[in-house]
């Protein structure tokens, strides 16, 4: 058996941890993700034995308080809820904060009461719900394995199992999808009263079934004109619905934002667990394995830290490139002085050709307070990214 290694990490403050569950009852028509349809139980047991096991070791390795947690996949609910209960209750032995988010995602054909009601007393209070669409041939066209009676469902029992933060996942750009499709998506989606909605436009992916179709002839999108009347429906009927912009694609109740992204984008630190999660300590990025064999093996291996592939350890010049680029996809923009008491130098001495030029073109804002996307900057907010790599 090979000696466990451990070692010290740059993490001085709170953290967030990420675990990822990469099965599925079935893959969607888009989905590129690390997750895999119709593994046994087998396979899933001895999965969630190494997680625990990974996410045991961490205890020695870091110190630090948790103040998010998001259990992510794949599709989380895919596995029998004992398993999940398993990983809950050892989320627990970290020292999580008073009031830390725990955020579980699943889809709505997965809403027994008495399941979430067992999830919420092991500290599940965030719910992340993957509807997409409305109209229930939508859902069907992209394999998707619920209805939209089975998410009103879903939203009662999550309340009934006394979780009041949730989010739902909602796509536009679908495949013979009208705007008046997903106007009646969004309104519906509004009377249910989530306290956060995340409106993603469907990016096509190589290898998947969409992609199939699409590359025969056999789906059309809508166009880009119509993809972006879709994006400001969105913004004009979820902020006039009590939703704050607050990122390009997230919306939210007041102080119900996705604390987990935030501290994303703001570059804080996250250790992910499971089969290809990635982590960051605040000085280096890497990301676990991606092969299921080896990440199973670990349990003999007993070596966590082999897990670990394509570590990076950031400059100076990375860091602030990724400030710059995270902390813009938020509305609230990038806080000069935060930059400044980060890095020891101004933004302006950094990037001062580069605002200057986005301003100039009507992409960027800029001002003594925060420098963020303009509208036409959301429309173009890949171009203002490539501006700071």
């Amino acid at each position: 058996m090979k000696t466990k290694q451990t070692t010290q990490t740059a993490i001085t403050k709170g953290m967030g941890l990420y675990i990822h569950i990469p099965f599925c009852a079935s893959k969607c028509a888009y989905c590129d993700f690390l997750s895999f349809e119709g593994m046994g139980a087998d396979v899933q047991r001895r999965y969630v034995q190494a997680l625990i096991a990974e996410m045991k070791a961490a205890h020695e390795e870091y110190h630090t308080a948790v103040d998010t947690v998001y259990i992510g996949g794949g599709t989380p609910t895919a596995l029998p809820s004992t398993l999940l209960c398993e990983i809950l209750y050892e989320v627990q032995n970290f020292d999580l904060l008073p009031g830390a988010e725990i955020t579980l995602e699943m889809n709505p054909c997965t809403n027994l009461l008495s399941t979430l009601a067992d999830f919420r007393s092991l500290g599940v209070n965030r719910l992340s719900i993957g509807l997409q669409a409305w109209q229930d041939e939508f859902l069907r066209g992209l394999r998707r394995t619920h209805t939209s009676a089975q998410f009103t469902e879903t939203m009662q029992s999550a309340r009934d199992a006394g979780i009041d933060n949730i989010n739902v996942d909602l796509m536009f750009g679908l495949p013979w999808q009208a705007l008046w499709h997903w106007r009646e998506s969004l309104t519906q989606v509004i009377a249910h009263e989530p306290q956060h909605i995340s409106a993603y436009s469907l990016t096509p992916a190589e290898n998947t079934p969409l992609w199939d179709a699409l590359e025969a002839g056999r789906l059309n999108l809508p166009s880009e004109s119509t993809d972006r009347a879709m994006y400001y429906e969105a913004v004009n009927l979820l902020t006039a619905a009590g939703y704050e912009h607050y990122e390009l694609s997230n919306f939210a109740k007041p102080k119900r934002e996705s604390q987990h992204n935030v501290n994303c984008w703001l570059r804080k630190p996250y250790i992910g667990f499971g089969l290809g999660a990635h982590s960051f300590d605040g000085n280096k990025r890497w990301h676990n394995t991606l092969d299921m064999g080896r990440y199973l093996s670990m349990l003999e291996d007993d070596c966590c830290a082999n897990l670990r592939e394509d570590v990076e350890v950031l400059s100076t010049q990375d860091a602030m490139a990724e400030a710059m680029f995270l902390g813009l996809r938020m509305t609230g923009g990038v806080n000069p002085q935060d930059f400044y008491n980060n890095f020891g130098i101004s933004v302006t001495d950094t990037y001062g050709q580069e605002i200057e030029t986005l301003v100039s073109k009507g992409l960027l804002i800029s001002t003594s307070e925060k420098i963020c996307l303009t509208p036409l900057g959301l429309d173009l907010a890949n171009q203002v990214f490539e501006a700071f790599v």
